[in-house]
């Protein structure tokens, strides 16, 4: 077998596995890559670097677009951009490959409401470029308010925790109260307690980024069950970002269960995109180098 295709196989193999263990969402269109060369207020220079990388802005708060730009020297179009984002707990929340322009430009979008961003305080964009001959990087900040996957949540929302983490959900109830939520990750579900005085309902905005039901044609039904009994007559409003989903219930329920089929990560993505830029890096660098994983026959 040729060094080519050795490298070739090695890289359909780690695609596959990659596309294997991640959860099915992805970046919107709106995150597509454009290109600029603009220095943004956060670097507060107009020193040209090696590698330089900015944002928009140097604060933001839970509701924003991130808009990240920068530039490296004496590139070639069409390589890689390393990026990844760190929290101020240094927990990596997002990691993406960027595509240079032909002029070496590279730009990114980022969601803030993203419930992997936890913590409040100040984040940091590390970017890298190059084989591991003459590796170039660097690195700048920007900061946000405290909530995040969040740490109270407001009457009209639902407190629901995974792990050490939290997220509010958007609720109203008709018939009882809610006593407390959990999101189940082995199950892929949201269990909600509540307490029926009488025959209601409870209508649950879900964000997709916490639960969400897919097929491979789209949306999926959730299944639902009260007090371990599945429904059948519920609805379902799906829009972009949220599932709102209306169950009725009967006077003296207490368990009420959503179930999909991806829930909220408490870090698989991002350590298998770690792992895919690894396998790819190593690839890369194999190929320069004469480094072979497999005997030469």
């Amino acid at each position: 077998m040729s060094t080519h295709k050795e490298y070739a196989l090695i890289a359909i193999l780690a695609t596959a596995a990659v596309v294997g263990i991640m959860p099915a969402f992805a970046l919107s269109s709106a995150d597509t890559a454009t290109y600029s060369s603009q220095i943004s207020p956060s670097t507060g220079s107009q020193q040209i670097l090696p590698i330089a990388v900015s944002t928009d802005k140097d604060a933001y708060d839970r509701q924003s677009t991130i808009i990240v730009t920068g530039h490296v020297q004496n590139s070639i179009g069409g390589q890689s951009v390393t990026m990844k984002v760190s929290d101020p707990n240094g927990k990596v929340v997002e990691i993406d490959q960027l595509t240079l322009s032909n002029n070496g430009d590279f730009q990114d979008k980022i969601n803030t409401a993203s419930p992997l961003w936890t913590s409040g305080g100040t984040y940091t964009i590390y970017v890298q470029a190059g084989s591991q001959q003459g590796l170039l990087s660097t690195t700048t900040q920007f900061t946000l308010p405290g909530g995040g996957g969040q740490t109270s949540c407001t009457s009209q929302q639902l407190s629901a925790t995974v792990g050490t983490e939290m997220y509010c959900i958007d609720y109203t109830i008709d018939g009882g109260t809610v006593s407390g939520a959990t999101l189940n990750s082995a199950s892929k579900a949201l269990v909600v307690n509540i307490q029926a005085n009488n025959d209601g309902q409870i209508t649950l905005n879900i964000p997709r980024s916490v639960l969400d039901a897919k097929s491979s044609t789209g949306d999926s039904a959730f299944a639902v069950l009260v007090d371990g009994e599945e429904v059948q007559q519920f609805t379902d409003s799906p829009s972009t970002d949220t599932r709102m989903v209306t169950i009725p219930f009967q006077m003296a329920s207490e368990k009420i269960e959503i179930i999909g089929t991806q829930i909220i990560p408490e870090f698989g993505p991002i350590a298998a995109l770690v792992l895919a830029i690894a396998i790819v890096s190593i690839i890369a660098v194999s190929a320069k180098t004469g480094l072979r994983f497999m005997p030469k026959y």
